[in-house]
């Protein structure tokens, strides 16, 4: 008679070896796109200049003329590719020659304005508080154009010393002081006002790095206040996994735990999601290829759901999704 164990041991190592196997075609094809996107771009430059005056039709407003560099500042972005000069001579024009845009114009004025502002800044960069008011019809065009990753920069806070750097469009590193941990949250919706509330966001601790990674529920005490929990056991107001001792803690119990992962052999990649409305709000916490866990935290109307991340070491930080279906619909955007 076969042994039970055996065949769960059996069934697990065959489903380990055919993710592998679909992983290394994935990083093959991915290759193979970027080698085949290097090429196009080697055989078809940009014909833009940087100082080329664009004119713009924006949903019927002309007389909007830019620096084609104003509209290129973020390369990631679809935006970036539109105005890059390659694709001019195919772009709908109106009558008069002007570049058609088939967008609201007050949002797009908004963009513009927006996108002058970091143009103007030695650093490119625009301070959160003067960051547009996030609203549904500016925001699903910023999305339309992969603009919500410029404009709606990662923005982590804490009281503990660290370094924020953006290596990649929408991507950045986190770096604990040497021997030190830092605990850090994402302000997002009414917690102060810096950007829509994330729905998603993926976090690598580099090898050898420490901490956890969740969700938490956190009254806004001011610019100066801090996270000072011990993610080390459950918290009644937070979701999140501990690296170190490998368990999902809920709200009230560890909901998983002994997962195959070594923060001191490998990098741990995590990825954290939420869905729903309040009140229906579900949370998840998924380590790639080996766990995940859901679970509910309670609703209170003084506390806004955040993303939090506790690192000793390095952690790299990517993918943020942002709630857009859940922001005021908005007729006409202004700056605060």
């Amino acid at each position: 008679m076969t042994d039970p164990t055996e065949s769960i041991t059996d069934a697990v190592t065959h489903l380990h070896n055919l993710l592998q196997t679909k992983e290394r075609k994935l990083i093959e094809r991915e290759a193979d796109f970027a080698r085949r996107v290097k090429l196009f771009e080697s055989t078809n430059p940009s014909m833009g200049n940087d100082n080329d005056v664009i004119q713009l039709n924006v949903g019927g407003r002309t007389n909007i003329a830019v620096l084609r560099s104003l509209l290129t500042q973020f390369e990631g972005s679809m935006l970036a590719a539109k105005f890059s000069g390659r694709w001019d001579d195919s772009m709908e024009k109106d009558r008069d020659g002007n570049i058609f845009v088939d967008q609201d114009p007050d949002n797009f004025m908004i963009l513009i304005d927006y996108l002058r502002m970091r143009m103007n800044n030695q650093l490119k960069h625009v301070l959160v508080n003067h960051r547009p008011n996030p609203t549904y019809k500016l925001c699903t065009m910023l999305e339309y154009y992969n603009l919500m990753p410029g404009v709606y920069s990662q923005t982590w806070v804490g009281g503990e010393q660290f370094v924020c750097e953006e290596i990649a469009y929408g991507t950045v590193t986190l770096s604990s002081q040497e021997g030190e941990r830092a605990t850090v949250l994402h302000p997002s919706g009414e917690y102060r006002n810096m950007s829509p509330q994330v729905l998603e966001f993926a976090v690598e601790f580099d090898k050898g790095a420490s901490g956890a990674v969740g969700w938490i529920r956190c009254k806004d005490e001011g610019k100066d206040s801090k996270v000072t929990c011990s993610f080390n056991e459950a918290l009644a107001n937070a979701l999140f996994l501990n690296i170190e001792e490998r368990i999902i803690f809920g709200p009230e119990a560890a909901l998983d735990q002994n997962m195959r992962i070594n923060h001191n052999e490998s990098s741990t990649k995590v990825i954290c999601k939420r869905s729903g409305i309040e009140g229906e709000m579900e949370l998840s916490i998924e380590v790639l290829e080996d766990a995940k866990a859901v679970a509910n935290l309670p609703k209170s109307c003084q506390y806004d759901l955040l993303p939090v991340i506790q690192f000793m070491g390095k952690v790299t930080v990517s993918g943020i999704k942002y709630a857009i279906d859940q922001l005021p619909t908005g007729s006409k955007n202004s700056y605060d």
